[in-house]
């Protein structure tokens, strides 16, 4: 297996969108919204979308491209929480260094203009991007001292209060963007497959007509073809810049409140490696409109932050440092196997799979 697929194994994070089941919840979540929209009306952080009725399509661009903002309209500017729940194939699991586990994550999401911030209070990590400076990077479009400055995706810990910049092999962090992915030698993993797309199914989810997204992204990655299957119901919020970095790249124009990730990295017989795969799903459960400061897009001072992503030794220890802290807490090898929406693994009805 080459050394940039089993990196990139151990680098993806999840975040992603599930389902609500209950419908008090769902009139709740729906006039929480409401009510802090109202709170925050007459800041600039925010313009509300009035949600379209039940016979009418929701208007939203249908290309798919870099900028997930509609002209004229300032993106969205707050807090997502969300909970993920997350499958994984043995191998990637019981890699010395492997920090995955099957079962939930409690997430919470933070949003402003090109910048975002994930807060993971399960494993007590952290992911910071600035799509200002990913977005050309994941491209090859920056310059080396751009790339030399770091700070476009970053992901740290507060159990080890280490963390790694990723912004030089912003590859491992960007899979689902429609474009090729551009490695840190330069060379360039080619789209080899690309079908997400608007579709026209709407689902009401939390009292918002969502519109279903879906279909394949698949990449050539240090000569291994990566396939993922991706599904997400867009709401009618706006996304900002920042959010697609949330979501491994991918360029939808709306928030998201259900949002699958499956990955196929097929089969590998040396060295009794095996199957290379995992599932992601997550659902959003409350969406807080809020002004956002600079600061909370700031790693804390006192952390060490190694730049040396492009070295597979340090970013193997630290990934083996946070995967220590999360065993000897039992958060790694724990029984997570329910989410507090009642939604598990087996989601076939739902989803197709």
């Amino acid at each position: 297996m080459k050394k940039i697929t089993r990196i990139a194994l151990l680098a993806l994070l999840a975040l992603c969108v599930s389902q609500f089941a209950d419908a008090q919840r769902k009139k709740s979540f729906n006039s929480a919204y409401e009510r802090a929209y109202e709170r925050a009306k007459g800041t600039s952080m925010v313009k509300k979308i009035e949600t379209p009725s039940s016979n009418n399509n929701i208007e939203e661009s249908t290309s798919i491209s870099e900028n997930t903002q509609n002209d004229g309209v300032v993106g969205f500017e707050g807090e997502i929480v969300y909970e993920t729940y997350e499958n994984y194939s043995d191998y990637i699991k019981k890699m010395a260094n492997s920090i995955y586990f099957d079962g939930v994550h409690k997430c919470r999401l933070i949003l402003k203009g090109s910048k975002m911030h994930i807060i993971d209070e399960t494993t007590k990590c952290h992911i910071i991007a600035d799509a200002d400076i990913a977005l050309p990077a994941s491209k090859g479009e920056i310059s080396k001292s751009q790339l030399s400055a770091g700070k476009g995706y970053v992901h740290y810990c507060d159990l080890t209060k280490t963390g790694m910049d990723f912004t030089k092999v912003i590859s491992m962090m960007c899979v689902l963007t429609p474009w090729p992915l551009v490695y840190a030698d330069g060379s360039k993993g080619a789209v080899t497959g690309y079908t997400f797309e608007k579709t026209n199914t709407e689902k009401v989810i939390n009292e918002k007509i969502c519109t279903l997204y879906e279909g394949d992204i698949n990449h050539n990655a240090g000569g291994m073809e990566q396939k993922y299957n991706v599904k997400a119901y867009l709401s009618d919020i706006v996304a900002p810049a920042g959010y697609p970095w949330s979501l491994y790249g991918l360029q939808i124009p709306n928030i998201a409140l259900k949002w699958v990730q499956k990955y196929d990295g097929g089969h590998v017989s040396v060295m009794s490696i095996g199957e290379l795969s995992y599932y992601i799903e997550a659902d959003v459960t409350e969406i807080i409109p809020r002004s956002v400061s600079d600061d909370e897009f700031t790693v804390p001072s006192d952390y060490k932050i190694s730049t040396s992503a492009k070295n597979a030794f340090a970013l193997l220890k630290y990934f083996k440092g946070v995967k220590n802290q999360l065993v000897k807490l039992g958060i790694k090898g724990g029984d997570k196997s329910e989410k507090t929406s009642g939604v598990h693994y087996k989601t076939d009805g739902e989803w197709d799979f």
